[in-house]
């Protein structure tokens, strides 16, 4: 049975040759890509996890020499050993969720995403930031959830107060959030960097 975290161990051993032009966060959301299309080419898959033709195949041959992943003509499909690591995922990290633009992080687009008990791995969301710039997006604000409010390590103790608006709604319905959750908001010029953006700085907090 494979787990989410042996994808993870999977995504940062190093690739033979030169540095690649990718990190966990593409090879992750290649990954869940594939999960949420049953069944995707090559190219299209490229296209949705911001991934050059190269770097796919690259991706696709790990997930496969893994277990993770299958490929015939028509394309990629999860194997049983990689439904199993998805079922992982989804124990620990949320969907990714798109969101009307807030004030309360950079960048045109906003992707949320939470990390079930997360809370207690946040420092200043400092870490969770840089991470996010470092795929492209524009930067990222960490939030945990006390009492039922979203607030902001050493700033807003209620940010639906603070910074109203109706990202809090959805990021509300689609996330399940529970007291300990850290939520990430990343924004970018586009929503497949603003997806990179939150799960790089997720995948800080595992």
């Amino acid at each position: 049975m494979q787990s989410f975290r042996g994808l993870l161990q999977l995504a940062a051993r190093p690739s033979i040759g030169p540095s690649p032009s990718y990190g966990k966060a593409h090879m992750v959301l290649a990954f869940l890509t594939i999960g949420e299309s049953g069944l995707i080419g090559r190219q299209a898959l490229a296209a949705k996890a911001g991934l050059k033709e190269g770097p796919a195949r690259t991706i696709i041959k790990k997930l496969r020499d893994g277990g993770y992943a299958g490929a015939n003509a028509s394309g990629c499909y999860l194997t049983e050993s990689g439904m199993s690591a998805l079922q992982s995922f989804a124990a620990k990290l949320s969907p990714l969720v798109a969101v009307e633009r807030s004030a309360i992080t950079m960048g045109f687009i906003q992707v949320g995403l939470a990390v079930k008990e997360g809370g207690r791995a946040v420092r200043g969301g400092l870490e969770q930031r840089d991470a996010a710039i470092g795929v492209g997006a524009a930067g990222a604000t960490t939030l945990i959830i006390k009492e039922g409010r979203f607030t902001i390590p050493g700033g807003s103790a209620d940010c639906e107060s603070d910074f109203p608006g109706p990202s809090w709604g959805s990021l509300r319905a689609h996330l399940k959030l529970a007291n300990g959750d850290a939520v990430v908001l990343s924004g970018a010029p586009d929503e497949v960097t603003a997806k990179l953006g939150a799960l790089s700085a997720a995948l800080t907090l595992l």
